[in-house]
């Protein structure tokens, strides 16, 4: 049985929130990342990364500072995008692991905690999400299964999910040249870190939709980006 990276490493957790425009979600994502890891005893940090919003994520943050002392609050001058915000959040993580969790509340606290607990089980947690055909739209159901089965295609990997939630080792992700900076920027991650560590583990995870505000994720721009990280990881392989 291969031995993790982090038999020698430390079981703490940085947890980057990239946000753009979630002042109607960005609250609600705090409590359930606090709530989930209040009990587990990992030494952790939250980066909350606000790009560039127009609205008042970054000020309901800074006014509910004083009930999260592990949040510290980082600004994009300009909207940089999610690739670049997560590098960023990347390059200022403190801890032994790093995993993203959007701004926009899509995860409850009971199951973060179930993912969470799973820090130093195996180099990478890797999170699908459970049961897609009834916790998400249809259209966007059937893209990520066609994405899922290409990016699988392209990297001889066989996961179930490759843009869900991620724990990864820092020294990894930091060292790391993420050349994608939209939709398929997390496979493009997964799939490189995959290649650099020795094993990993699938947790399954209970999606909420939105509710509030909408999705940025059918955008032009990412399918052109889709399309060249997939040629990329075929090239690699």
């Amino acid at each position: 049985m291969a031995v993790s990276l982090d038999s020698q490493g430390a079981r703490s957790l940085s947890v980057i929130i990239p946000a753009y425009c979630e002042e109607d979600n960005i609250l609600g994502t705090l409590e359930n990342v606090a709530t989930a890891l209040e009990p587990l005893g990992i030494c952790h940090e939250i980066l909350v990364i606000d790009d560039g919003s127009t609205d008042r994520t970054a000020a309901i943050v800074e006014q509910h500072a004083g009930r999260f002392p592990a949040v510290r609050l980082l600004r994009n001058g300009t909207n940089r995008g999610f690739g670049r915000t997560y590098r960023r959040g990347v390059d200022e993580a403190a801890l032994a692991h790093i995993v993203m969790v959007h701004g926009d509340n899509a995860w409850g606290w009971a199951t973060l905690r179930e993912f969470f607990q799973h820090v130093g089980e195996a180099d990478i947690i890797v999170g699908y999400t459970r049961d897609m055909w009834r916790s998400r739209t249809l259209r966007r159901t059937i893209v990520s299964k066609i994405f899922t089965r290409l990016v699988s295609a392209a990297s001889g990997y066989h996961l179930r999910y490759y843009n869900g939630l991620q724990i990864h080792p820092a020294a990894i992700l930091k060292a790391m040249q993420i050349e994608s900076d939209g939709y398929a920027f997390q496979a493009e991650v997964l799939v490189k870190s995959l290649r650099a560590t020795r094993t990993y583990v699938e947790v399954p995870m209970d999606l909420t939709e939105r509710t509030m505000g909408e999705s940025k994720a059918f955008k032009w721009k990412n399918v052109v980006d889709a399309g060249r990280t997939l040629r990329r990881l075929a090239a690699e392989r």
